[in-house]
């Protein structure tokens, strides 16, 4: 009996020991979620808590600088996340964690973030460029109307983006100064400037956006706002997570969205 004890007792310290340090994950989608001074939000959690999704919280390990992405298919950085100088350097110090990540078949979404703390992409790997600056868009052209996240499960056109608001802001926070590697999705209307694009490496893919559907979904102005934005959340989810949860190591996306372009 003591010695059936012992066992229990080791065991459960070294999963309280694992747990501590990140190492045990309970989900396949990490998150870093911060409540920016503008919104004074951390809006990824409840809007997964809405649909239905698992994650694992990993935004005091990116604070004390530590980024395990071991288990985990996805990884979803919080609009203006980039407002915390502690997580933006959490991120930046872990670039070759992120890029061993989507090499091997992991997404990484980033809606937008202010340029005054984070203009260029620092983390991104060799071959990829994201550099953010004003002014903030109200009204957009969709380049590739046939991509799945205009599409599944919700059908968007370029007018279901307008009059999208948090206080004084529009629909858009930023947009894609310049770009190298990525495709281009959708952008402002007038200037071509990049919204929303995209980028297989490896195996995996980087999503880059100048929009903010966490927080608009649940901070928005109005009523519509929130729920353009909650339909948006709900696309980037099933195009970017959800059609990888069933293929390893390379996703449905990567297949069937590919194999499209190409046609």
């Amino acid at each position: 009996m003591k010695k059936k004890l012992f066992t229990f007792t080791l065991l459960y310290a070294i999963f309280g020991l694992l747990a501590s340090t990140g190492a045990v994950h309970g989900a396949d989608i990490a998150i870093v979620d911060f409540a920016d001074e503008w919104t004074n939000s951390a809006a990824v959690a409840p809007s997964l808590d809405e649909y239905g999704y698992e994650y694992d919280d990993i935004t005091d390990d990116v604070m004390g600088g530590t980024l395990d992405l071991a288990g985990h298919k996805l990884l979803f950085l919080s609009a203006m996340f980039t407002n915390s100088a502690a997580l933006k350097q959490g991120i930046d110090d872990n670039a070759d964690v992120i890029e061993d990540f989507v090499r091997g078949g992991g997404v990484v979404i980033e809606p937008t973030q202010a340029d005054q703390n984070e203009a260029n992409v620092d983390w991104l790997p060799d071959g990829l460029v994201c550099v953010r600056s004003d002014p903030d868009p109200s009204q957009f052209v969709i380049e590739v109307p046939e991509h799945p996240v205009f599409n599944e499960p919700n059908k968007f056109t370029e007018d279901d983006f307008v009059g999208w608001g948090h206080q004084g802001w529009p629909t858009g926070w930023e947009v894609i100064a310049s770009q190298e590697g990525f495709d281009v999705l959708m952008v402002e209307k007038g200037t071509d400037k990049p919204i929303i694009m995209e980028a297989q490496f490896g195996e995996g893919w980087f999503v880059m956006m100048c929009l903010a559907p966490d927080k608009y979904h649940i901070v928005g102005n109005d009523a519509a706002t929130k729920e353009g934005a909650g339909k948006l959340f709900q696309n980037i989810m099933a195009t970017w997570y959800d059609a990888f949860l069933s293929v390893e190591p390379k996703g449905k996306l990567a297949r069937t969205w590919g194999e499209l372009k190409t046609r």
